[in-house]
């Protein structure tokens, strides 16, 4: 299935249901906001707590997203007991996520103290260099040539990071429609579903760059139906690949392809 085919779907799915999704939207970005002011004012423990409880809301409201797609009741606020209600559901899901995602971390992590590490000691060699040490100038090159290492892992890093964790994108689709799975095996079927399709899912995102840009034009209000209009196309691609879709053909496991 195509990348226009998704979005088609995404927007059959919507059909007589735009102005409910903007208002659940809103209801979605008004409460964060809230819950981030207030908790902002609580010195180191504040932004804690609040990513704590901010990956529950938002698996609630991807929930709230694939039961509107499935013709399903959805409340406004239902992704606040969603989110809750799964709690420890949705972070077992995360820290298997995390578990699967060890390497790459740790490789960005060593690679960016290396970069540190290296340019502050190539400034400081420098510096000594500035006042006269001139057996200092070999150690500023040296530094300087282990910052462009630690630079290059980084990034390279980064994008290892990026590319292994888009395997992991399916899992929180998942834990909806499989709630009795372990965190283990809703990560690994992700994986399984995703192995292939990543460009796929990373070019359907690609796809509402224009809307994305367009939407700046209208002080950000065009979000309000181009949010439901990503989730809903997301939720087809998640659909198409596990065939749960209402009108899925006989491949239970198709590549979505541009």
């Amino acid at each position: 299935m195509v990348s226009s085919e998704l979005r088609a779907n995404a927007r059959e799915s919507l059909k007589g249901k735009w102005g409910k999704a903007a208002l659940l939207t809103l209801c979605f970005g008004l409460i964060s906001f809230v819950i981030s002011f207030v908790l902002g004012f609580i010195p180191a423990v504040g932004p804690i707590v609040n990513f704590v409880i901010t990956l529950p809301i938002s698996f609630g409201f991807l929930v709230s997203f694939m039961k509107l797609k499935r013709g399903e009741e959805v409340g406004y606020t239902d992704f606040l007991s969603t989110g809750f209600s799964n709690f420890g559901k949705v972070w077992g899901v995360f820290g298997n996520m995390l578990l699967k995602m060890i390497i790459p971390i740790v490789l960005v992590v060593v690679f960016l103290l290396v970069f540190a590490f290296s340019m502050g000691g190539s400034m400081a060699s420098l510096f000594a260099t500035s006042y006269g040490s001139h057996s200092y100038a070999s150690a500023a090159a040296g530094f300087g040539g282990l910052a462009i290492v630690g630079l290059i892992g980084y990034i390279a890093s980064i994008i290892y990071a990026t590319v292994k964790g888009y395997l992991y994108s399916l899992s929180y689709y998942i834990l909806y429609d499989n709630p009795d799975k372990t965190g283990k095996e809703i990560v690994e079927e992700s994986e399984s579903l995703m192995k292939g399709n990543r460009w796929s899912f990373f070019w359907l995102g690609l796809t509402f760059i224009g809307w994305a840009i367009l939407s700046v034009f209208t002080l950000y209000i065009g979000m309000l139906w181009l949010v439901p209009y990503i989730m809903v196309t997301f939720v087809c691609f998640y659909e198409a690949l596990a065939g749960k879709s209402a009108t899925k053909t006989e491949d239970t496991n198709p590549v979505v392809e541009e």
